[in-house]
């Protein structure tokens, strides 16, 4: 029975809640990549800066963690509608993503120009940032709307 309303909760936000989904998606990858391979940082001259900040396996939890809070908050958004919280946790997983995204689109920027890393790394790691500040915004959107009822 639980699986089942979890499941009809999920369905009936997903539409609004895609790019969360897709950001989960993005963090769990970059933690399975990043914690399977080991050797990413070294193979890259855009890495290096983050490197400096800590290893694949720091940043490999970093991003499990974040996509594990978002996905736990995208399960219980809607589903239980008696937990309020739910749009709280979005926020802290987008915040979170977000602060996530931000670090490594500026060490791959500070590569790019001191080093000459790759470019191109700037506009996709800049563009998830700001696909999370969008989430981020929604979120927080509804922590006033789900104030606003209680």
């Amino acid at each position: 029975m639980i699986i089942l309303r979890v499941a009809d909760g999920i369905r009936q936000h997903f539409g609004m809640r895609v790019t969360e989904w897709i950001m989960t998606a993005s963090l769990f990858g970059w933690s399975a990549m990043l914690a399977s391979n080991g050797r990413t940082f070294e193979g890259s001259p855009s890495f290096s800066v983050i490197a400096r900040y800590g290893d694949e396996t720091l940043w490999a939890n970093v991003c499990l963690f974040a996509a594990m809070l978002r996905l736990c908050a995208l399960i219980v958004n809607g589903t239980f509608r008696q937990f309020r919280y739910s749009p709280h946790l979005r926020g802290g997983a987008s915040l979170a993503a977000c602060i996530f995204w931000g670090q490594i689109t500026l060490g791959v920027m500070v590569a790019w120009v001191t080093i000459g890393g790759g470019g191109t790394g700037v506009i996709a790691y800049a563009t998830f940032m700001a696909i999370e500040m969008w989430n981020l915004f929604r979120a927080w959107a509804d922590v006033g709307a789900t104030h606003r009822r209680h």
